[in-house]
């Protein structure tokens, strides 16, 4: 199946869920049931399988069934915590706009039109900044987003154009492809808010709901750095130039990314902010990986960004759940949290393990590679160590956990499981055995209904256990992908096939060879690939400066 049902799908219910925001709980089903939907929908994607559409393409791979496959699972994770935790009804509706936009990103074979899906995703996102009634604060908040996605939008359909067109006596400037390049490379910086283009991001915590962070911090950004990837591997590796000073630059933001990064996490007081910056520190990772123009890293940069924005998303599942176990996001007031929540310490156990892993696992291996092929010496044991860095947070963490509850802690509810209410008691009064059947049978049926009338407020009583479940199950996921489960290892590096052109049947007995198909120069030009699926061919052509493949 092509990734069509899976667009209309994510598409269709967030329109739907976002047109009836009025009605709160009618807005919120709908996004439900669309996640729901698009999970099933994105398991039955086909890989390598192409739809022509519009005089453009639809192409599937391994890599776009699992990223949109996760997405949408975490996506339905993180919204039903959010009706948990009160966060805005139409926070389903983005989320499925924004793992939608991805898809479509990921699909389309032109960079071009590929990074305007990826921003388009990202604009709805700024929906769930402004609440209802605005406020000052939000409306600020929205627009330095709406600046940062307009000018990284800008910036690598320019670099993705400029390259693109006839450039003529241009083609023989490596100068040319080095700002392209640099460009690209600069876009996906601002769209991580990666330092030192944080300020934007750093803000969205204030404003936007928790379970939204994810999407608009991770997911939405990934898929942007997955199409830069896939374009940089193509139009700009094969021309095997130095660009020493560009690859220093994008080096120089990637590394700092990763440690600063850290640091400010280990600084912050607010759990949606520790959450931010440990998301811009693991995006530093990912920018190194589009640094490092070498076939080599095609595999391990796409595992890691997948790997990573699972992981950060569990993250921000535990803070919410955190949050609503306690009422406070404030890490000085959450004493003693872990004896009081042990479901919760055993999530954020998993949490850590699945962010860093052990040598072996799929994580430690994409982020060590990573780090190998563009850093080396004393740079290379600095990054390393910053990359480690959010260890301390956690233990920060475990530390307060561990300690005399707080005044905060003490006082909120027990997370053990309870009903809201008695359920009333029927007995069976008849004196004859027929009379006392017919009266058992009464009594259970009104038995269960009285069970369906307490459900909700079974269900709000039990809100931080319910949370400290969805918390584990997504804790549980992003643990088994760090260690190469689901196939991501061979999804990221994997190279979509060709599909091949239909021939005209030739008479019978001819014989004929396919006609070569070479640039003016005489070489044989590169073939094209998926914005956002890689490369069409493993091995790179010699340099060429009269031809130039397109994106």
């Amino acid at each position: 199946m092509t990734i069509l049902p899976f667009l209309a799908v994510t598409f269709g219910a967030a329109a739907a869920s976002l047109l009836t925001r009025r009605s709160e709980r009618l807005s919120a089903t709908i996004g439900i049931l669309g996640l729901a939907g698009a999970v099933v929908a994105a398991a039955a994607i086909s890989a390598d399988e192409m739809l022509a559409i519009g005089g453009g393409e639809l192409v599937g791979s391994a890599y776009l069934r699992l990223f949109v496959w996760l997405g949408s699972l975490v996506a339905l994770l993180l919204a039903l915590l959010g009706l948990l935790s009160g966060s805005h009804r139409h926070v389903p509706g983005v989320l499925l706009a924004g793992i939608g936009a991805a898809g479509l990103a990921l699909a389309l074979p032109d960079a071009r039109i590929a990074i305007l899906a990826a921003t388009a995703g990202g604009l709805v996102g700024i929906l769930v900044t402004i609440p209802l009634p605005a406020l000052a604060s939000g409306v600020v908040v929205a627009a330095r987003e709406l600046r940062a996605l307009a000018v990284a939008g800008a910036l690598a359909i320019l670099a993705a154009a400029w390259i693109g067109r006839p450039l003529a006596e241009l083609a023989g400037e490596p100068a040319v492809f080095g700002l392209a390049y640099l460009g690209f490379a600069v876009a996906v910086a601002i769209r991580f808010g990666a330092i030192p283009f944080h300020f934007w991001a750093a803000r969205l915590a204030d404003a936007a709901p928790e379970v939204s962070l994810p999407m608009l911090m991770a997911w939405g950004p990934a898929a942007f750095a997955v199409v830069a990837l896939a374009w940089a591997d193509q139009s700009v590796a094969p021309l095997l130039l130095p660009l020493t000073v560009e690859r220093s630059l994008v080096v120089a933001v990637g590394a700092v990314s990763a440690v600063l990064g850290a640091v400010a996490a280990w600084i912050q007081d607010d759990l949606e902010h520790v959450v931010g910056y440990t998301i811009i520190a693991d995006a530093g990772i990912a920018i190194l990986g589009l640094a490092a123009l070498d076939p080599a890293a095609w595999e391990p940069a796409r595992t890691w960004v997948i790997v990573f924005v699972v992981a950060r998303s569990a993250f921000a599942a535990w803070a919410v759940a955190v949050r609503l176990a306690f009422g406070s996001r404030r890490i000085d007031e959450l004493r003693g949290w872990a004896l009081r929540a042990p479901l919760l310490a055993l999530g954020l156990v998993m949490i850590v393990v699945a962010s860093f892993g052990v040598p072996g696992l799929a994580v430690w291996e994409a982020r060590t590679g990573l780090i190998d092929l563009t850093l080396d010496g004393p740079f290379a044991i600095v990054v390393t160590l910053g990359a480690l860095g959010p260890l301390a947070v956690y233990a920060r963490l475990a530390a307060i956990g561990v300690g005399r509850p707080s005044e905060t802690v003490a006082r909120a509810a027990s997370q053990r499981p309870t009903w809201a209410a008695p359920l009333p008691s029927r007995p069976a009064l008849g004196r004859t055995i027929a009379g006392r059947g017919v009266e058992r049978a009464a009594n259970a049926v009104g038995g269960g209904l009285d069970l369906l009338r307490t459900v909700p407020a079974a269900l709000g009583v039990n809100r931080a256990l319910i949370a400290s479940l969805l918390v584990l199950a997504l804790a549980g996921i992003s643990l088994a992908l760090s260690a190469g489960g689901f196939g991501v290892t061979a999804a990221a590096g994997a190279v979509p096939g060709q599909v091949p052109t239909p021939i005209e049947s030739e008479p019978p007995g001819s014989e004929s060879e396919p006609p070569a198909t070479t640039t003016p120069d005489g070489s044989a030009p590169a073939s094209g690939s998926p914005a956002g699926s890689g490369p069409a061919e493993s091995t790179r052509p010699e340099p060429s400066f009269q031809s130039v493949p397109s994106p």
